[in-house]
């Protein structure tokens, strides 16, 4: 007997221990899961506890630990399921985007409801669809996966973590550095062996060195060591193409690959932490500089690979000399590569004493990268090695979309857009001095119509909207035509009325002012025409009679 009650207590304490596993086992579970398995261990433990007195002592501390982690958990879900995902299926899958080379996945992790973080997420996961995980995760470490594989189903290798979250000189808002390594932790621990998180991006604004000095201990301590931290020093703006644009300690210009606002740290094999190279080679399939007869010069390629051995879309870097050479080296290579391999996108990175747009206007240099691009069948990305560029992003699409960042004015080819229009995003309050000029193309033929976006209550002065209409002569000299201007609100009518006015007596054409209403239809507001003496305003009830408004939606012009 004494023997049978020794094996029964062994075989309940195995139960114990089995239960205790399963228990941690669910702390890294998508929290709808968790729920589940939190109740059936919760049952498993109370069936232990049941067989004998001294049985329910040793595990009531489990038993209510439990219990509040199921509380927890409930709490995080309801929570969670109210997240916006409204916009979660705009994420194009299937499309062709730029290749995602040196790692399995890429995994972003937001920490708040925020209307900004989530439209960044988007912008984000639009850039590598098809390798790409949005997770939505609260202070309690509990998480939702809205898009891509599940993190026990992402293929094992090297993962890139993307904290997206608000941050300022003292931390990342709403989070400890203590919160934070522990949500990668829980990232890292849900993934499962094999897989290992070999990258930390932190996006949030203005974080500086010294979060990442406690930050990389932290992560350690969570068993998280081999990676590598980036932080930004400066405010971060998340692109509609999905790349981080810094800017300036002025809040001005804007900087893309900056070594001077962005870092990247990681510990040496002393265990000390240094800084390292924030824009290495080493995620793109091959690297090129030119050779001294203008050839290229093969100076890395992913895997240690043989040429002979590539295969696919390339993901090209570039360390380029002039306009022409560069093109030339670039047609060679191209014509060297293996059947199976093409260039599908170049990052190209213009020398100091080189820089491809010091001239010229804007619409010739959005042409000679269309043509660039086009010729070699491939996405582009042009930045200068230098902080002073007049120009620090230029960039192709495969469908000839061409954007340059130059200062803080975006001028935006879109073959989409009507001919012969041009449209103006305007931003206020902070970002007033910021705007966003848009086109079809270079064939302009007629004079133009005007279109100006102004987004919720914000907006510019009268004076810097009149300043932004001079930028249209940086693209075409063609006259304008009609100026539309198109409001989300008609909560100030004083300064739309100044405003009608003021362009009325400077352009002589008709100023319209429409709102957005339902289903993107548009109601007349105000107008003047040059025959009228003064501004005519329709009131609310007449703001019934729509038309169809076929353009973009405001929020996809940033």
């Amino acid at each position: 007997e004494a023997q049978d009650l020794r094996r029964t207590e062994q075989s309940v304490q195995q139960s114990v221990l089995l239960v205790r596993e399963k228990y941690e086992a669910t702390k890294v579970l998508e929290v709808g899961d968790k729920v589940k398995k939190l109740g059936r261990t919760h049952k498993w433990l109370l069936s232990l506890a049941s067989r004998s007195s001294e049985m329910h002592e040793q595990l009531k501390h489990d038993i209510s630990a439990i219990e509040h982690e199921i509380r927890v958990a409930k709490e995080s879900q309801a929570k969670l399921e109210k997240w916006n995902v409204s916009n979660i299926s705009d994420i194009s899958q299937g499309d062709i985007t730029d290749p995602f080379v040196g790692y399995k996945r890429q995994i972003i992790i937001t920490i708040e409801n925020n209307p900004a973080l989530i439209r960044d997420e988007l912008r984000l996961a639009g850039k590598y669809p098809d390798n790409t995980t949005i997770v939505h995760m609260d202070e309690n470490g509990n998480y939702k996966v809205v898009y891509g594989l599940k993190l026990d189903r992402i293929p094992k290798g090297d993962i890139k973590i993307v904290i997206n979250a608000h941050g300022d000189s003292e931390g990342i808002i709403s989070r400890s550095i203590e919160e934070i390594a522990e949500h990668i932790s829980i990232i890292d621990r849900a993934t499962g062996e094999g897989s290992v998180v070999r990258k930390v991006s932190l996006i949030a604004c203005n974080l500086g060195g010294g979060y990442v000095e406690r930050f990389l201990p932290e992560l350690r301590k969570k068993g998280v060591s081999n990676t590598k931290v980036s932080v930004r020093l400066a405010d971060v703006r998340v692109g509609a193409d999905g790349r981080k644009i810094m800017l300036d300690s002025e809040g001005v210009s804007r900087k893309y690959r900056s070594n001077a606002l962005k870092k990247t740290y990681a510990f040496n094999e002393k265990g000390e932490i240094i800084p390292v190279d924030s824009y290495t080679d080493e995620h793109y399939d091959v690297s090129l500089s030119i050779d001294k007869d203008g050839s290229p010069k093969i100076e890395r390629i992913y895997g240690n690979q043989r040429l002979s051995e590539l295969q696919g879309a390339l993901k090209v870097f570039v360390k380029a000399e002039s306009f022409s050479e560069t093109e030339e080296m670039l047609h060679q290579f191209k014509d060297i590569l293996p059947s199976g391999a093409s260039i599908a996108h170049l990052s190209i990175k213009t020398p100091k004493d080189n820089d491809w747009f010091a001239q010229g206007n804007v619409l010739q240099q959005m042409q000679n990268l269309d043509n660039f691009g086009g010729r070699l069948n491939a996405s582009v990305v042009v930045y200068s090695d230098s902080e002073d560029a007049q120009v620090s992003l230029a960039a192709r699409n495969r469908d000839s979309g061409v954007r340059i960042v130059k200062g803080d004015t975006r001028f935006i080819k879109d073959p989409l857009m009507s001919k012969n229009v041009m449209a103006i995003l305007e931003l206020g309050r902070l970002e007033s001095n910021q705007q966003h000029l848009m086109f079809q193309g270079d064939d302009f033929d007629a004079d133009i119509s005007v279109r100006i976006l102004h987004e919720g209550e914000d907006h510019p002065t009268t004076r810097e909207t009149l300043k932004n209409l001079d930028l249209i002569s940086q693209v075409t000299q063609q006259s304008i035509a009609d100026i539309d201007i198109i409001v989300s609100t008609t909560e100030n009518p004083g300064h739309y009325l100044e405003l009608v006015k003021a362009l009325s007596d400077k352009y002589k054409v008709t100023i319209t002012v429409r709102k957005e209403i339902a289903s993107g239809a548009l109601a007349e507001w105000l107008s003047k025409t040059p025959q009228d003496s003064d501004v005519i305003v329709r009131t609310p009830p007449h703001l019934a009679e729509t038309q169809p408004h076929n353009d973009k939606k405001l929020q996809d012009w940033d």
